[in-house]
């Protein structure tokens, strides 16, 4: 899990640059980027509320790996989007998955383990996802001046696709292990 979470939280490295690209593909006015931006915020605040209702019911591992795929999905919509609606639906996307990942990421730790031992977890999971956080960030800021956006989007999206494959292959679902 902890690996998966770090993989997939360097995926965040494109986050910066999504605005960036559209604005290059749409001409965006003022009242564009308040629309996206909307859009985005938007999505990840009300989206919680779907999330909560999906973890509820289908646990937190459900809610990682559905947040990563919509976000995904919405990455890959954006490269190539050159019209307002499309970009709104993007940033809705994007809003919406990034918020379903956050929410899990920083909940699914609190299912692991003996509870005596979640502060140190929560430590560990929220320090080593900080910390590629950071590098993510940097190393996207070199990417997009190298290469390009799509370069950046492509590896983060790499990174993306192998944590949610560790986690559909290596990580079971916490609740279901009370159950068996």
């Amino acid at each position: 899990f902890f690996i998966a979470r770090a993989l997939a939280t360097m995926g965040r490295m494109g986050v910066p640059f999504y605005i960036l690209y559209a604005k290059d593909q749409v001409a965006l006015s003022g009242a564009d980027l308040g629309l996206v931006t909307a859009a985005f915020v938007f999505a990840q605040s009300a989206g919680n509320m779907l999330w909560g209702f999906a973890a509820d019911r289908r646990g937190f591992r459900f809610v990682f790996l559905a947040g990563l795929c919509v976000w995904m999905l919405s990455v890959g919509l954006l490269i190539g989007t050159a019209d307002m609606v499309r970009l709104v639906i993007v940033f809705v996307g994007v809003g919406a998955g990034l918020g379903g990942f956050q929410m899990a990421a920083q909940s699914m730790v609190l299912e692991f383990g003996r509870r005596r031992h979640l502060p140190m977890r929560i430590a560990v999971a929220n320090s080593a996802a900080d910390l590629v956080a950071a590098i993510g960030a940097v190393l996207g800021g070199v990417l997009a001046l190298t290469f390009s956006y799509v370069g950046v989007f492509t590896l983060a999206l790499a990174f993306q696709l192998v944590a949610a494959l560790i986690i559909l292959v290596s990580v079971d679902d916490p609740r279901a292990r009370g159950s068996a």
